[in-house]
């Protein structure tokens, strides 16, 4: 499953060097964060770095730490999903004329890149813990 996640990931959603808009600000503002997120989410979808060995705790048992639950878990699917439905609705007022279009492509730039930092943050002892143990 995990190879055929981040296959599709990267034939599907990695912006292509001839066909991308790159003097376009969606490129870097919707485009590549949102790829680099998938593409990152179907890695960690692979047997190899899905789930790792933690070190013991103070009461000397070692647990096992998953991608899928402990570093990006259903609850933020879920804000990721919420937020995604509250920017298209923001493009909605946009669009009829409710909302200043600047606003709204800022408030949406804004939203996105929260989400970024938010997982960054979230996945980064996961992935520092994945790196250590395959090196």
């Amino acid at each position: 499953w995990g190879c055929a996640a981040l296959l599709y990931a990267i034939k599907h959603f990695l912006p292509r060097i001839q066909e991308t808009e790159w003097r376009n600000g969606n490129t870097y503002v919707f485009v590549v964060p949102m790829a680099s997120g998938i593409i990152a989410d179907a890695v960690f979808q692979l047997p190899l770095v899905q789930c790792q060995m933690m070190k013991a705790d103070s009461d000397g048992i070692a647990r096992n730490s998953c991608w899928n639950r402990n570093a990006v878990n259903e609850a933020d699917l879920l804000c990721v999903l919420l937020s995604a439905l509250f920017v298209a609705f923001m493009f909605t007022l946009a669009f009829r004329g409710t909302l200043d279009i600047k606003r709204c492509y800022w408030g949406s730039a804004a939203v996105v890149h929260g989400i970024c930092w938010y997982l960054f943050i979230k996945a980064l002892p996961f992935v520092v813990t994945s790196l250590h143990s395959l090196f």
